[in-house]
């Protein structure tokens, strides 16, 4: 079993704190201030996972992989680190193939994510804050 040391208590050093204790190794974690830090870039409140890259599958099957991994994070330690709340792509024109909207969604659905259209009345209703003129 190898003592090691993780500088930076961040969002990538906690996790590879996790892995590498995981894997039998006993770590310490150091960081120059108090967990969280208040200004770490992966403190805020504005993080996302978002797995729609247009036509890139490479990039969203690393999206996928993460939110898996999140979703599992979120059972390992009983709390809700990860909240899912979805994605709305809002258009003037019609998509079609080639548009970053379209290829996202075509992969997404490719996924197993649910994928709901609607039209600007349907959105306005569903979500009136949006419906601004």
């Amino acid at each position: 079993m190898s003592r090691l040391i993780v500088v930076g208590a961040g969002i990538n050093g906690v996790t590879a704190a996790i892995e590498l204790k995981k894997r039998g190794h006993r770590v310490r974690l150091v960081d120059p201030g108090p967990l969280p830090h208040p200004l770490a870039a992966s403190t805020d409140i504005s993080k996302a996972v978002r797995a729609a890259y247009g036509a890139d599958e490479e990039y969203s099957a690393l999206a996928e992989r993460s939110i898996r991994l999140w979703r599992k994070w979120n059972k390992e330690f009983g709390v809700e680190l990860y909240h899912e709340v979805g994605v709305m792509f809002v258009r003037q024109r019609e998509m079609k193939p080639g548009d970053f909207e379209y290829e996202s969604l075509k992969i997404l659905g490719q996924c197993g994510h649910k994928i709901e259209r609607m039209n600007s009345a349907r959105m306005w209703r569903r979500f009136p804050a949006l419906a601004f003129k």
